[in-house]
């Protein structure tokens, strides 16, 4: 996915012009490119799901709250045969990715790719996230051609091989409950 990503045209394109810094050999800006998708990417992988699962239905959901009760689910597998899905959930807490993660892979579908905050990217966390769909973004690209090229396709790459993608409109996690004005970066 990363080499494939470092020979698209934006990212080409990028490259070849520079980035903010003028200094910066192409050399350096190939390498720059590449620690960013390496930065952005996820990487699925089915038994990270699995655990994941089985540690939200028997320690989470199950005994934290007083279990799940998903409706729609049967819209959202017809809807699956012949669309790309992009969900949009509100984020009032960290609980909101897991829980549309969870429903879709026990239901039997392909739980989405996730935009998260780079902040989410730590120790031990981070790489889990990573491997159950997460990719990363930074707060703001300003000024950063190269990563920007490299984010946008990064996501293009995604829609165009039918993936599931899961963002949030509101850009981060709600610290009152209450719903955030959206932003329309990701979306755009």
């Amino acid at each position: 996915v990363i080499d494939g990503l470092l020979t698209s045209s934006g990212v080409q394109r990028a490259i070849d012009n520079g980035n903010s810094e003028k200094t910066r050999t192409p050399e350096q800006r190939r390498r720059y490119a590449r620690k960013c998708a390496e930065e952005i990417c996820a990487d699925y992988s089915t038994l990270s799901l699995t655990f994941l699962e089985r540690f939200l239905g028997t320690f989470v959901w199950h005994r934290v709250f007083k279990g799940i009760d998903v409706q729609g689910m049967e819209r959202m597998r017809q809807l699956a045969q012949s669309h790309e899905i992009i969900y949009m959930p509100c984020h009032r807490s960290h609980a909101d990715y897991l829980l549309v993660s969870y429903s879709l892979y026990h239901a039997g579908l392909v739980p989405p790719h996730i935009a998260a905050g780079i902040n989410l990217n730590m120790p031990l966390v981070g790489g889990l996230l990573r491997r159950c769909g997460a990719f990363f973004m930074r707060r703001s690209f300003s000024g950063d051609r190269i990563y920007t090229a490299v984010f946008r396709a990064y996501v293009d790459s995604l829609i165009q091989r039918g993936y599931p993608i899961e963002f949030f409109p509101e850009g981060g996690r709600s610290r009152t409950g209450r719903l955030l004005v959206p932003k329309t970066g990701l979306l755009s």
